[in-house]
């Protein structure tokens, strides 16, 4: 008798849980995503040091970002190319 209830029980949850992702299921996963850019932006801000607010956000103009565009530095010079001969 424990084993049928169990039985049913694991059946009703697969069946709603179906049926939920079924009428649900989009919604579900952008909010997921959504949810996982996030913790993305705050790992990137954690790691960087930048802010994610400094880049431009869908709905804003370019002028306001561009204003918090830093030019980037001179490049190093390392050192010069030598090409070497082989002696025979």
């Amino acid at each position: 008798m424990k084993l049928l209830q169990v039985i049913f029980i694991v059946l009703v949850f697969y069946v709603s849980f179906r049926l939920i992702f079924k009428h649900f299921g989009k919604s579900i996963m952008a909010w997921l995503g959504k949810k996982a850019m996030q913790r993305m932006a705050r790992s990137f801000e954690k790691r960087s040091g930048m802010n994610m607010s400094d880049f431009n956000q869908p709905g804003q103009s370019s002028s306001q970002s561009s204003k918090k565009v830093n030019k980037p530095t001179e490049k190093k010079v390392v050192g010069e190319y030598i090409d070497f001969e082989e002696i025979d």
